[in-house]
């Protein structure tokens, strides 16, 4: 009988370690009014479409008073990285299907500078896989590292890497222009293919950048119809061809098609949620052509947005309150800044007048 109580009792510790283990993955989170997905998301770190699957919600629309559970990042599911040479947080953000925004928060980082060998606290998005996951060839850094030398200023560095200054303390999370000998600073590598390339045809659901031998007898026309790009997008990722004539063999970087397809959001019925406000900013002149998060190009005639943590492929409805003028644009990209980075069509469409513009989302049901 003392055996047997005995074994009731490990087996009801065990039991309940097991349960406040399970219970101190999750949190409770109930609904407030004015609250909407939006707004909780953003204060949990977490995004709107995180929310609905972990509540099997089928809509936006919340009632007050609700439950709505809020799956917590654990020490159990936590993973350590160690940061190797020409690793930046743009490129772990992509391996582990994160924002840089939640890397920060994770790490407590005040700036985008890393130390090789620096151990980081990453918490992978629940659907990385192995498939997934796009292992970066550390040759194909968008961004590499250099080491501020004796008569260095950040005028001569930004020239050197084909950047402008305030793209280079943007960068480093620089907010003045004094810098030491020896610093290392984050700078735009040379003419390689961007951080998503790789050597498979294989897509994705945003299409992804591929390294693509040359066949014999191809001319640069059908190779920018069988990926379905046009020559501006083709010259900006390789800007070492000069011309049209293309060699057997010859290895170039293009676009793949995306794997998956958007309903178009111009054909509901407009039934949309009012998600919140939010600040905006607007793409700089700079950043045409640069690639964003899911594998474009930044286009300033496309009516796109980056935001930090709203799925990449949703398509949103955005409202300026003060002349209530509105446009669909659609997340592409991802940024570690507060609200959503606007392209320069979505922003000359809102006409904003403010100092310091916001935007109400909104989003079909």
């Amino acid at each position: 009988m003392k055996t047997i109580l005995k074994s009731f009792i490990i087996f009801g510790i065990t039991s309940l370690v097991i349960a406040g283990t399970a219970m101190a993955q999750t949190t409770t989170h109930t609904v407030k009014k004015g609250e909407t997905l939006f707004s909780i998301a953003k204060e949990y770190n977490v995004n709107v479409q995180q929310l609905k699957e972990w509540n099997n919600l089928q809509s936006n629309n919340l009632e007050l008073g609700q439950s709505l559970v809020i799956k917590k990042n654990t020490p159990e599911n936590a993973i350590q990285h160690t940061v190797e040479a020409q690793e930046t947080l743009f490129s772990i953000s992509k391996q582990y299907n994160v924002s840089i925004a939640e890397i920060k928060s994770w790490n407590n980082l005040s700036s985008n500078n890393l130390d090789i060998g620096q151990s980081l606290t990453i918490y992978p998005s629940e659907d990385t896989s192995k498939e997934q996951s796009i292992v970066v060839d550390k040759e194909t850094q968008q961004n590499t590292y250099y080491t501020v030398k004796s008569g260095d200023s950040l005028y001569k560095i930004a020239q050197q890497h084909d950047m402008t200054v305030n793209e280079l303390k943007e960068l480093n999370d620089l907010s003045s222009n004094t810098i030491r000998i020896g610093q290392r600073l984050t700078v735009r590598g040379g003419n390689t293919p961007p951080p998503s390339v790789a050597e498979s045809m294989e897509s994705s659901p945003q299409g992804k950048y591929v390294v693509y031998t040359v066949p014999n007898n191809s001319t640069l026309q059908q190779l920018l119809n069988k990926f379905r790009m046009d020559e501006q997008e083709f010259r900006a990722l390789n800007p070492s061809v000069n011309d049209n004539r293309l060699t057997s063999g010859q290895k170039v970087t293009m676009l793949a098609p995306p794997s998956r397809t958007y309903k178009n959001p111009y054909l509901t019925n407009n039934n949309l949620q009012n998600l919140g406000s939010t600040s905006v900013s607007e793409y700089g002149n700079s950043e045409r052509a640069t690639p964003t998060t899911n594998g474009e190009l930044y286009n300033p005639d496309a009516l796109t947005a980056a935001h930090s943590n709203i799925s990449l492929g949703t398509v949103i409805f955005i409202e300026n309150p003060e002349n209530k003028k509105g446009v669909y644009v659609r997340i592409n990209d991802r940024h570690s800044g507060n609200g959503l980075k606007l392209s320069k069509a979505a922003w000359q469409t809102l006409d904003f007048k403010s100092s310091m513009p916001t935007v109400t989302i909104y989003q079909d049901q």
